[in-house]
This record gives structure tokens, sequence and C-alpha cells, in this order.
């Protein structure tokens, strides 16, 4: 199994107070995606969070962790960027749909980020 490793990985509490707070944001459902561009050309950093309001399970809370975070490994964005997934569905989506939303992400990161420059 391949892991996404530390570097990769948004930790610390105030850069993801940060990150909620001073964010850019687009929904491609049934993702919510907080992003702030980075300015060195490191790698994209990301954060995933499951509301426990739609799942009062843990497993499920995990299940959908796994997948996000295989999803975004299998098409990371070239750019670099700070970023939180919140998944805002009630329902548990399938690995494929997941993909799709997170192929479709990159894409709208990378249109948005060439206006930005």
């Amino acid at each position: 199994m391949q892991r996404l490793p530390k570097k990769e990985r948004l930790h610390g509490e105030t850069i993801i107070h940060q990150l909620f707070d001073k964010s850019k944001r687009f929904t491609v459902y049934p993702l919510r995606i907080h992003y702030i561009p980075r300015p060195t050309q490191e790698k994209s950093r990301i954060v995933i969070s499951i509301p426990k309001r739609f799942f009062k399970h843990a497993v499920d809370r995990n299940l959908l962790k796994r997948r996000i975070r295989e999803a975004y490994r299998l098409n990371k964005p070239t750019l670099s960027v700070d970023m939180a997934i919140v998944y805002i569905s009630s329902e548990i989506a399938t690995f494929d749909t997941l993909q799709e939303c997170i192929k479709r992400t990159v894409v709208q990161l990378n249109n948005r980020h060439k206006v930005e420059e």
C-alpha cells in the first residue's frame, strides 16, 4: 500500500485555521475545496475533513478519508497549494466518483491559478 508522505500532509493548528479563514473555495460535489496558493515550488499539502454530523461511525469517516487520499495521490496537482478537502454529502461515495471529483478539482485549481498570475 502506498502512502501520502508527511511532507504532503497539512498539519499544525495555526496553518489549518488560516486555511479555513483566509482561503478561496469552490465546490465539486460532494467535495468542498478550500485552498491557498503557496509562493514556493514545494509540493502541495492537504488536509481531509469528514464531518461527524453526517457520519456518526468512525469506520465510515475513515473509509471516505482513505478513498479521498488515494484519489488525491493518483491525481496530484502540479502547482503548489495548501488545500483542505471537506466532504459535504451525507452518503458514502464510491472511489470512482471521488477520483472524478479530484480530477475536476485539479483542473479547476490549474485554471484558477492561471487567472491569478
